[in-house]
């Protein structure tokens, strides 16, 4: 991953690793030269034994470079969410489920607390869960660079925003992000302006250091896994509701299709059909 953006600490591969090392005190989690969970195995022939986990307890890994390891041609298939998250309990698929549910994945999170957070936005604001409160939050999770599955998700989210109006006035989003070699502040990153969120103020593009975000990742459960090159980045990904007393009501999750060049994109009528669900998830929450 390559980022000029001023502000951004550059540095050497082999420095990256170090830091991780340090700051983080994390250890391999590759067995026999392979990454514990299931890897694409084109791309786990690739992965040596240096590769470091962040974010632990959250799903395993599903994807390399991305998050999905599916070729273009395959079927749309979804992330494997645990039925319990760390922190935040058990998680339940609705007894009556509409086909809206379905499709995004829904599932229901008992009575939690939103995990406490303290991020930097693309405004250089302080953002924590009680900054939204009182309006419903969506908290999703991808690449400052978006060359993840950022493409589909943004698309989703200003696709849902858009559709929910004057409603949208009352819906926060929080994208927190995922990756490790490029957290610096940026007023402009590309998870924004190429997805067409940044001229939302409601959306914020939230990052920090490599501890607060890994604090961060593994109090929702996302797992951040790094090889031995800043291109070797995969984290699986959910997309949380926030009621507007900073409740956790449910999760959703998204999917994508991955080309053999690392491009991850979903058909449109999908997308929208994606953005629906979010829509009338979030309009549960307002009422």
């Amino acid at each position: 991953m390559n980022d000029n953006t001023r502000g951004d600490n550059v540095l050497s591969d082999d420095q990256r690793r170090v830091v991780f090392r340090k700051e983080l005190s994390l250890t391999s989690e590759t067995e026999s030269g392979r990454i514990v969970g299931r890897i694409p195995q084109k791309f786990a022939r690739s992965i040596l034994a240096a590769t470091i986990v962040l974010g632990g307890g959250g799903a395993l890994v599903e994807h390399y470079f991305g998050n999905v390891g599916l070729p273009a041609s395959a079927p749309p298939t979804t992330f494997a969410t645990p039925s319990t998250i760390p922190f935040l309990g058990t998680t339940t698929v609705p007894s009556v489920i509409t086909a809206s549910q379905a499709f995004i994945g829904l599932k229901f999170i008992g009575t939690a607390n939103a995990p406490h957070f303290s991020l930097t936005d693309q405004h250089g604001a302080t953002i924590t869960p009680a900054t939204s409160r009182g309006r419903v939050t969506l908290v999703a999770f991808y690449n400052k660079n978006c060359n993840d599955i950022c493409p589909v998700i943004g698309s989703e989210l200003r696709t849902a925003l858009t559709d929910l109006g004057a409603k949208g006035r009352n819906v926060v989003v929080d994208i927190i992000n995922t990756d490790p070699f490029s957290y610096g502040v940026s007023a402009e990153p590309l998870a924004l302006t190429s997805t067409g969120l940044s001229t939302d103020a409601n959306v914020h593009f939230l990052t920090g250091s490599v501890a607060t975000l890994n604090a961060a990742w593994k109090s929702f459960g996302i797992q951040v896994s790094v090889g031995t090159t800043a291109n070797e980045v995969a984290h699986n990904s959910s997309l949380y509701f926030v009621s507007p007393t900073s409740q956790l009501s449910a999760l959703a999750t998204p999917f994508a299709h991955e080309s053999t060049t690392g491009k991850f994109s979903l058909s449109r009528s999908n997308i929208q059909k994606f953005a629906r669900g979010v829509e009338l998830e979030t309009i549960s929450l307002l009422q």
